[in-house]
């Protein structure tokens, strides 16, 4: 899609390379107090949850998340996409 929208924007010689980007925080718990804090799209999600069903939802999301901790704390895996091109000249 990166690649698509920079060919649609005029770029050319374009590379998309995927970076290891690993969340690193000292729990699992931390994470989802990160999480809550900053995404809204998991906020607009849960909209039509109700407040219990809310909160199951963030322990089911922090049991789940703590299978990525480590003994050196929560390691969540992520990979970011970074994408350049070479503007066309005239």
């Amino acid at each position: 899609m990166l690649e698509a929208t920079f060919e649609k924007a005029g770029l050319r010689d374009i590379e998309v390379r995927r970076v290891p980007s690993p969340v690193k925080l000292p729990t699992a718990a931390e994470c989802v107090r990160f999480e809550r804090e900053s995404f809204g799209a998991l906020h607009q999600m849960m909209v039509g949850l109700s407040d219990a069903e809310r909160a199951q939802a963030w322990k089911a999301i922090e049991e789940a998340l703590s299978r990525f901790e480590t003994v050196d704390g929560f390691v969540g895996p992520c990979e970011m996409l970074v994408g350049v091109g070479v503007v066309q000249r005239a």
